[in-house]
């Protein structure tokens, strides 16, 4: 089955919402650990375009995806945006507020309507120390996204936009088995702008691969999306 992929920006495309139980950061607590957290938890919305946080502001809290799509990235001195990733149902920003004097390193918007739940700073420090399991989880995700960066970092070197085009289709891909892994269809409503943002180039170079890669019919590009034909063929280009 040819798996779809949604790179505009649709009214409708807001993936299935999450039970707080049903986020990886929480699926291994117990109900009385769950239960101590829910209460320290602020849910909060957004509108398409809205800033959760800004980039070298002081971090008072971290937050959890409810709903929705969050784009994070960050801005050098001269102006130039870098997109690092996209957050869905289920994934945290892993922002440290515990920490002395940290600050955010990127800035969190929202792709689209959402919802997430705030964990204020004071709650964090006091649920981290008095809570070994929370604790062990933190340093648990730290240390994957680490990892991802690390990856991230090292596609992003590559002189290949070809091959970073590639590994960035195939990981926005796999968030959609959160979804619906049936139907294989995402809704990350991605403009080809922010692609070519999020591994590092123009938008032109963007155009030129996509239809590279259609031309190997290892992608086809219909109105409005994307549709992975051979998802093997784009891993061998890796």
């Amino acid at each position: 089955m040819a798996e779809t992929l949604l790179l505009t920006a649709l009214d409708n495309c807001d993936p299935m919402p999450v039970l707080l139980e049903e986020a990886p950061f929480f699926r291994e607590l117990s109900k009385e650990d769950l239960s101590s957290i829910k209460e320290c938890l602020a849910e909060k919305t957004f509108a398409k375009g809205e800033l959760l946080f800004v980039e070298g502001n002081a971090c008072e809290a971290t937050f959890f995806v409810k709903s929705g799509w969050i784009k994070m990235y960050r801005t050098s001195a001269s102006g130039t945006v870098q997109s690092l990733e996209v957050l869905g149902p289920g994934e945290t920003c892993t922002c440290n507020p515990g920490a002395r004097n940290w600050t955010c390193g990127l800035t969190g918007q929202a792709l689209t309507h959402c919802t997430v739940w705030f964990l204020a700073k004071e709650d964090y420090v006091r649920l981290i120390h008095t809570n070994s399991k929370l604790s062990h989880l933190l340093n648990r995700v730290f240390a994957e996204r680490l990892q991802q960066a690390s990856s991230s970092i090292a596609e992003l070197s590559s002189e290949d936009s070809k091959k970073r085009l590639a590994h960035l289709l195939l990981e926005l891909l796999a968030k959609s088995g959160r979804k619906d892994s049936a139907k294989g269809v995402i809704s990350i409503p991605l403009t080809r702008e922010e692609l070519a943002e999020m591994i590092g180039t123009s938008r032109e170079t963007v155009v030129r691969q996509l239809y590279e890669l259609k031309r190997q019919k290892l992608i086809d590009i219909q109105s409005r999306k994307i549709v992975i034909l051979d998802r093997q063929g784009l891993k061998k280009l890796l």
